[in-house]
């Protein structure tokens, strides 16, 4: 675990703005859980009516996914920056197996991005709670906040490690590309809300369903995916 925790430092020391930033999400979707029970109900749009209530109060669940992904992102970085200098081949050759290594950094990511998940995510469910809009909206916010915006950052960090193409940008700028699938899937979720209208929740609860299932998939298949030469320069 101690190591586990040393890569998560490693990971805050070269990315601590963006730790910063992702609390910073999370309180925004505080306040928008709150701005969502003090809205109107409904509003008419070229004659159908939208739950603008409903729209507001959801809309934490992608932000503070949003926010965990991106207090994941130092982790991300960390491990391309470590592949190309030869760290991952170094810690191969001390006798970690390359699942090992890879459990490791996906530790390291849930490490920093748990907090911003449970904070956001539970405190806009009791907001919520708090201001009327009933325990089916404010269970929903915390269930899915924390399941979606975990299966996105396991989601990221199986396809950052997984798949070599993923984990660098063209003209050699050492950015992991599965970031940015990650943060697609959330935006997703983000217009998801306001298009299914009264299913809402339903559609939510399925999103962070499927999105769930697929991390859970992709880690049930690491030991095909994730292999020594991965973790090569």
């Amino acid at each position: 675990m101690s190591f586990n925790v040393t890569i998560a430092k490693r990971g805050m020391s070269l990315g601590i703005m963006y730790v910063a930033l992702s609390f910073f999400l999370a309180v925004l979707g505080i306040i928008l859980s709150a701005v969502g029970g003090l809205v109107p109900g409904n509003l008419n749009t070229q004659g159908a009516p939208v739950d603008v209530r409903a729209y507001l109060s959801l809309i934490p669940v992608p932000i503070v996914g949003i926010a965990g992904l991106m207090a994941s992102m130092p982790v991300s970085l960390l491990f391309v920056h470590d592949k190309e200098n030869g760290t991952l081949e170094y810690l191969l050759s001390m006798g970690f197996d390359q699942r090992d290594v890879f459990r490791a950094y996906l530790t390291a990511s849930l490490i920093l991005g748990l907090p911003p998940l449970v904070i956001g995510g539970g405190a806009s469910g009791i907001v919520a709670l708090l201001l009327g809009r009933g325990a089916g909206i404010a269970g929903t916010i915390v269930v899915c906040s924390l399941t979606m915006g975990a299966a996105v950052v396991a989601l990221t960090t199986v396809l950052m490690s997984a798949f070599t193409s993923l984990q660098r940008q063209p003209m050699g700028m050492n950015q992991p590309l599965g970031i940015a699938i990650g943060a697609f899937v959330l935006v997703g979720a983000l217009m998801a809300p306001p298009a299914a209208g009264s299913l809402a929740i339903v559609v939510e609860l399925i999103i962070s369903g499927i999105v769930a299932a697929l991390s859970l998939t992709l880690l049930a298949l690491t030991p095909r995916l994730i292999r020594r030469e991965k973790m090569l320069p």
